[in-house]
């Protein structure tokens, strides 16, 4: 009895020169949904103290894992994203779904249609989510959590306050140190 054949994910040359990649922060992927069905929920709602939330979108592959573990491709712009997507694993409708993530202080929000912005994150510079993977926002965090919308993210202007914040509340904290993220669902017809 043999093993299934090993996925193979792609490797792609998209984004042109090194010094144009240090200034982009734009990557696509193929993600896994985490909702209140999906095993290990329960436990995830005990240790984040969100009972509210429903289902999670997140920059964070431990929460919303890459599909066939064949992580995030760089693009130096939105163009360039249809040969991405066509290398990526295709979402399977209601369980998973492609993911555009991109630094909202370097990048301009996407200006076509087939983009719905889910909201934005902080991450530490291991995709770590600060927001929904490191445990409970007290003190001044607090307020920020009321504000959630119905993915666990945060408005843009939020977001920007609470990076703002993290470090005072978190001193010597590695998850202080965030980057704002906009995380958009592509629809498959890029």
């Amino acid at each position: 009895m043999g093993l299934p054949p090993v996925k193979t994910c792609p490797t792609l040359a998209l984004a042109p020169a090194v010094e144009a990649r240090e200034k982009r922060r734009m990557w696509v992927s193929t993600r896994e949904t985490f909702r209140s069905s999906d095993p290990g929920w329960a436990n995830y709602i005990s240790f984040i103290g969100l009972p509210r939330l429903t289902e999670v979108r997140t920059i964070d592959p431990a929460l919303n894992p890459y599909v066939d573990r064949c992580g995030s491709l760089e693009v130096a712009a939105i163009p360039e994203m249809r040969e991405a997507l066509a290398a990526l694993p295709r979402p399977e409708r209601g369980r998973a779904y492609y993911l555009l993530s991109l630094d909202p202080e370097l990048e301009p929000p996407p200006s076509n249609a087939g983009f719905r912005l889910l909201g934005h994150d902080l991450s530490d510079e291991t995709h770590t989510s600060s927001l929904l993977n490191c445990g409970p926002w007290t003190g001044r965090l607090a307020p920020f959590t009321e504000r959630l919308n119905q993915f666990g993210l945060l408005t843009l202007g939020d977001a920007q306050l609470a990076k703002s914040v993290l470090p005072e509340e978190w001193p010597g904290e590695p998850h202080a140190a965030v980057t704002v993220w906009a995380l958009y669902e592509v629809e498959e017809a890029q």
